[in-house]
């Protein structure tokens, strides 16, 4: 997520609230929506089937109920946070890509452990 403060622009991660600092590892979505690598390390081992449709934050798209997805479950109170923020299994595994090709990041994944949902 993306706000202006004191005339800078800021830049969060949408599920837990935390600012960017230039250090903190984040990917970016469609329309600004950002996931950090901790809250994507949890969605990876947390995602569950959705009890009811949503929109996913990071490429828009409206899923239906029983989709896996996750929600932070204790974000932080942050100016930053878009409380109704989800994430698809999909582009929990595309985040975790993204962040394991980034040889600056210290993120290793199993895509055998974490496969895609067969439609």
């Amino acid at each position: 997520m993306q706000r202006e403060e004191n005339g800078y622009i800021v830049i969060s991660c949408d599920f837990c609230g935390t600012d960017w600092d230039e250090v903190i590892p984040m990917i970016e979505g469609h329309h600004g929506s950002i996931i950090c690598l901790s809250c994507l390390q949890t969605a990876l081992d947390a995602a569950a089937p959705a009890e009811e449709e949503f929109d996913c934050a990071m490429c828009l798209q409206n899923k239906p109920v029983g989709t896996k997805h996750w929600q932070h479950s204790n974000p932080t109170s942050s100016e930053g946070l878009n409380e109704n923020a989800h994430i698809c299994w999909d582009d929990i595994r595309q985040a975790a890509k993204a962040f394991h090709k980034d040889k600056d990041i210290d993120f290793k994944w199993d895509p055998a452990k974490y496969p895609p949902i067969k439609s």
